[in-house]
């Protein structure tokens, strides 16, 4: 019995988009929209919460210290906060469109590339890529080498 699957019968394509809130975000987001109405492909969509301040503010005579604490605690509800926002702009944004919304903690560049290295077939995000703490680091050039899946970079458009 012959498979129903044809050679020119291909699954659907697979986005991420990693969502931002810096100044490209929303072109990043139109643009992974756009492909993926075009190619009737799934659209997932990822925030990930930096979880890195802790190391940013490092370990010294403030470790113990409540200023480094509240500033610790400050940041997390700044990080829930851009994530809930940026969460709502997105689905507004989608529609019926097939995909997830998902939020991960931990380090931005290293939690994107883990969740594009399951079955993408894109990572759309913007450049520069500014979520948390990676608008003082190379997001992009971390993110592009050796990357999992093919990357489409979205340069911020006029506002």
């Amino acid at each position: 019995m012959k498979s129903p699957v044809t050679p020119s019968m291909k699954p659907p394509m697979k986005l991420l988009l990693a969502l931002d809130d810096g100044p490209g975000a929303r072109r990043a987001v139109d643009e992974a929209i756009r492909i993926a109405r075009e190619q009737g492909a799934t659209l997932d969509a990822l925030f990930v919460i930096d979880a890195t301040w802790d190391v940013f503010t490092g370990h010294d005579w403030l470790s113990g210290c409540n200023s480094r604490i509240g500033f610790l605690e400050y940041m997390q509800g700044l990080e829930e906060k851009a994530a809930a926002e940026t969460a709502r702009a997105f689905l507004e944004r989608r529609g019926d469109l097939p995909g997830e919304l998902l939020t991960a903690p931990g380090d931005v560049v290293d939690v994107v590339r883990e969740h594009a290295a399951r079955g993408y077939d894109l990572l759309v995000l913007s450049n520069p890529f500014t979520r948390g703490l990676e608008v003082m680091r190379d997001a992009v050039a971390k993110l592009t080498r050796d990357a999992p899946c093919d990357v489409l970079l979205v340069r911020p458009g006029p506002e």
